[in-house]
């Protein structure tokens, strides 16, 4: 949820300028509370919620079933000796028909395995936490749209952070998703393992340019530029950072991004106008 928080608010915060710190923080809380609710509002009206969700039960009249049992039956034996039901808040309202049934049971036993279990009784956890995650990539996707259509300038460093939330949230959903279709209980946690590796290098990866960010605007340029754009946005060009330079001399050429997407000098304009127009670099030519 904090992490939520962070990312609503940052793409809120360079949305919607118009709007005061506090009024920024209300909008991002309001945003971020109404679709944790959503997802995770069960959790908090049953604290068993995890035990009484369809899927559990039914594994639990399995499980009840064939306890003593030293082999597990294939699915369509269970089918045939085990009617599951559909339950609803916690409470059984009815049998199952014998297609759904022999579908159920196909699904269900790879779970009476071993600890294979506990993957199902996180689904519905890890599900909420993909929605969010989704949630947010949507917000990500809807400010690198608002980038491309309106080219506004930002803050320092801002599009490099965004881009490194959009791989964190991917990362996340891949992982929960991975975790989830893996049955067995020792590849979840093989998966979840892998995942945290990834996770950490990210966070890495933006504490770097938190605090590359960090130590621009407390620089005296660095303040200028930020005042301005808070102030005054429409009359200043975007920050080239040297992260820019470096993607730009390496796999770019200059000439189609130079303008407002990124600061050109002086030296750059006069080039390309000598280079589009003839006449200026014979006229350029004879005063010199």
């Amino acid at each position: 949820m904090i992490r939520a928080i962070l990312f609503i608010y940052i793409i809120i915060y360079f949305y919607i300028l118009v709007f005061k710190i506090y009024q920024k923080y209300i909008v991002t809380l309001s945003i971020v509370l109404t679709f944790f609710i959503l997802y995770f509002n069960p959790f908090f009206s049953d604290p068993f919620y995890l035990y009484n969700v369809e899927e559990i039960k039914q594994w639990k009249t399995i499980e009840e079933k064939i306890e003593s049992e030293d082999e597990i039956p294939t699915p369509a034996e269970l089918a045939s000796r085990i009617t599951l039901q559909t339950w609803k808040d916690g409470k059984p309202i009815g049998d199952l028909f014998p297609e759904a049934n022999l579908r159920q049971m196909e699904y269900l036993s790879p779970y009476l395995e071993g600890d294979n279990w506990m993957v199902l009784l996180t689904k519905p956890l890890y599900m909420g936490h993909i929605y969010m995650n989704v949630l947010l990539i949507g917000f990500i996707l809807l400010f690198f749209g608002y980038q491309y259509k309106k080219d506004p300038p930002q803050g320092a460093y801002i599009d490099k952070m965004m881009f490194l939330f959009l791989i964190f949230c991917s990362m996340e959903v891949l992982h929960f998703w991975g975790s989830l279709k893996s049955v067995g209980w020792n590849s979840y946690i093989e998966i979840s393992n892998i995942g945290q590796y990834i996770t950490v290098f990210l966070e890495l990866l933006l504490a770097l340019f938190f605090s590359l960010r960090l130590a621009f605007i407390t620089s005296a340029q660095g303040e200028f530029y930020e005042s301005e754009l808070a102030i005054n946005p429409q009359q200043i060009s975007r920050w080239r950072d040297w992260v820019d330079d470096l993607v730009l001399s390496h796999f770019f050429t200059s000439k189609p991004f130079l303008g407002r997407f990124f600061q050109s000098t002086s030296a750059n304009k006069l080039e390309q106008n000598l280079t589009t127009n003839p006449s200026h670099k014979a006229s350029y030519g004879k005063r010199h």
